[in-house]
């Protein structure tokens, strides 16, 4: 019995040492009316591989936008989101609306396990001219 106990403590120990462990010293998003642009700074960064930067709307939930290789504890890092649109008002083409994107850190460790950041939110406000380029950019994807 006391070998199990032994074996499994053993286990538990080793497991632990090869977890991602990961902690933000903070995470931000900026809107400058052309990009998004995304900032984070890691304090603690054990074990991870990667993240993964993902957007929501309130229509759309998260989806996948880009990846960022880690580089270890205590780095910053900053992630430009071209690709944030805002959309025209149903009942009024000609007035504009904001659209408020949340964004998320999705962190991914060596041994593939995933975690979560915290969400942070921006109102991006585009020209009409962006706004409809990027809309015929939408249409070929």
């Amino acid at each position: 019995m006391r070998i199990k106990i032994f074996i499994l403590a053993l286990f538990l120990s080793c497991t632990s040492l090869f977890a991602a462990e990961i902690s933000l010293d903070y995470l931000t998003a900026k809107s400058d009316g052309k990009t998004i642009t995304i900032e984070w700074k890691s304090s603690t960064e054990r074990s991870i591989s990667r993240y993964e930067v993902e957007r929501a709307t309130t229509e759309q939930p998260y989806r996948y936008v880009a990846q960022v290789d880690a580089r270890g504890g205590q780095s910053s890092y900053r992630y430009t989101d071209e690709d944030a649109f805002m959309k025209q008002n149903g009942d009024n083409p000609s007035v504009a609306q904001l659209t408020k994107y949340s964004y998320r850190l999705k962190y991914i460790g060596s041994d593939n396990s995933v975690s979560y950041s915290n969400t942070v939110s921006v109102a991006h406000n585009v020209s009409g001219v962006r706004r409809t380029w990027g809309m015929i950019k939408e249409i070929f994807r």
